[in-house]
């Protein structure tokens, strides 16, 4: 039981290391082919995509930053489980940052320019 409690810590430790970069890829993907899409139907997809990741980048970090700061009082190495979490969250927040500005770039062109 306690190295399914230990792994789950580890996970949510981990989670802004994770969580964030896999968001910004999949956007970074998506924003190839959404902007068809965008000039097809007068939609801003691409910009729904870019926030939605955000959040999830942002919600990882906070997870991880929460992890972090409860693995420190809790665990025997406070010092690497803090580092660890302070690591992933900071991590976290250049990954927000990075899809909050694809989402504003996603704004600003309809995708119809060519």
């Amino acid at each position: 039981m306690s190295t399914n409690r230990n792994l789950v810590a580890l996970a949510m430790l981990c989670s802004g290391l994770w969580v964030a970069p896999a968001a910004w890829i999949i956007n970074t993907q998506l924003g190839q082919i959404l902007p068809y899409l965008d000039c097809q139907h007068h939609a801003r997809y691409s910009a729904i995509v870019s926030f939605a990741g955000a959040v999830a980048a942002g919600l990882a970090g906070a997870i991880s930053w929460r992890s972090g700061g409860r693995a420190a009082i809790v665990e025997q190495s406070p010092a690497t489980s803090g580092f660890v979490g302070s690591m992933s969250a900071l991590t976290a927040i250049v990954f927000v940052f990075a899809l909050l500005m694809q989402g504003m770039a996603s704004l600003v062109l309809s995708g119809c320019e060519r």
